[in-house]
């Protein structure tokens, strides 16, 4: 089964100390969870205790955690300092342990970088900020971790095709299932429960490590909720006539992917068809504009402008696309506004929709990762409105 190394995580590890010697920084404290997991493979469950990674000279690398994590951090290969405290808030700040890392790597205050300043808020979580603890605001050195982040290497693909193969496993089973007159959860639970049992047969050594910690999701909106995009499974039942705006996806190493299908209880109306055949056009155009050296900025336009064509610009609510890999949206993002460029090993989710709310919601994602002369397509499920109507 692919999975990261922990040559790999060193070599991430490696890649920043690189960038804090061309910054000039003594040290680097990095908060954000999925940052921590990029860099040393530990994903925690965030909760109000903080958790840092402290990088220091000669690759010098210090994880601070509370107890109730213990175990799991100390079965993270290659760190030099493991400093585990009781618990949150207790009668010494966790951050006082940030301080002390950085003074065991005569850190000066004027030469720290963070990804931010401290602990974000989270679950009651209360300060002080690093800079309190320094004395000095950190330099802003986030880019350092996320530069790295937007290109995926070979393993970070493989994971991520292998979460795609089993998103359309889970989808298929749930696409056989869904039968007019039950609820939503009806008919997806049972799909996502027996392909996580095939996972668990099928993968030894497989186990969910992703901040979702599902394992494996397949899910359906249906009706009238489809026409938000981000719509809430009402459980009224499933209705001839009724729209379904489906996800999947599955958890290998910490990875995701996104698929997801617009399908249709019965036949669907001519209204209908005409929304789902601009929806699709304008996914096809998106993939098909994906290409390295193009800015992801004009893919986005190049959608906007058939839109207005096929005349549904007024009913598009989002972006294109994002990244996806450890998280379910990464930068960049396939957005007129992101400055990024489209380079091999970038995986972004393709999912222009269209809105109606007289007719719902129409949007298929797929998961596609830039090559060398093009795109891949790495969802390997139908697109097309035949394969997508379920019986009435």
């Amino acid at each position: 089964m692919p999975h990261i190394t922990a040559g790999e995580y060193k070599a991430r590890r490696d890649a920043v100390c690189a960038g804090m010697d061309a910054m000039r920084l003594d040290a680097m404290c990095v908060f954000y969870p999925a940052r921590i997991a990029y860099l040393t493979g530990f994903h925690h469950i965030p909760t109000e205790r903080p958790i840092a990674l402290v990088l220091g000279p000669d690759a010098y690398s210090a994880l601070i955690v509370p107890a109730v994590e213990k175990e799991h951090a100390e079965q993270v290969a290659g760190m030099d300092r493991l400093d585990v405290y009781f618990e949150y808030p207790g009668t010494e700040h966790p951050m006082e342990r940030v301080g002390v890392a950085l003074a065991e790597v005569s850190a000066h205050p004027e030469r720290v970088g963070s990804d931010h300043d401290g602990v974000v808020p989270y679950w009651g979580y209360r300060g002080p900020r690093l800079s309190d603890v320094t004395g000095k605001p950190p330099i802003d050195a986030e880019m350092l971790v996320e530069s790295l982040r937007r290109v995926k290497s070979r393993a970070e693909i493989e994971c991520i095709q292998l979460s795609c193969d089993w998103a359309a496993r889970a989808h298929r089973r749930m696409q056989d299932a869904i039968v007019a007159g039950k609820t939503e959860m009806e008919c997806y639970m049972p799909a996502a429960v027996e392909s996580l049992k095939e996972m668990v047969r099928e993968l030894p050594g497989w186990r969910p490590v992703g901040f979702e910690r599902n394992g494996i999701t397949a899910m359906f909106v249906g009706g009238r909720s489809t026409a938000m995009p981000h719509g809430f499974v009402k459980g009224h039942g499933i209705q001839k006539g009724d729209v379904l705006v489906t996800g999947a996806g599955a958890d290998i190493d910490g990875y995701q992917s996104e698929l997801e299908r617009t399908m249709f209880v019965g036949e669907p109306t001519a209204p209908q068809k005409r929304a789902f055949e601009a929806m699709l056009a304008l996914q096809t155009h998106a993939i098909e504009a994906l290409s390295p050296g193009v800015p992801v900025g004009e893919v986005e336009l190049a959608v906007v402008r058939l839109a207005d064509e096929l005349g549904v610009r007024d009913h598009l609510r989002h972006h294109v696309g994002h990244s996806i890999g450890l998280e379910g949206h990464e930068a960049p993002f396939l957005d007129r506004g992101d400055d990024a460029v489209l380079e091999p090993g970038m995986v972004f989710t393709v999912e222009p929709g269209v809105y109606m709310k007289e007719l719902g919601g129409f949007r298929h994602s797929d998961t596609v990762v830039v090559t060398e002369d093009g795109r891949r397509v790495m969802t390997d499920y139908p697109r097309d409105l035949k394969d997508l109507v379920v019986p009435g």
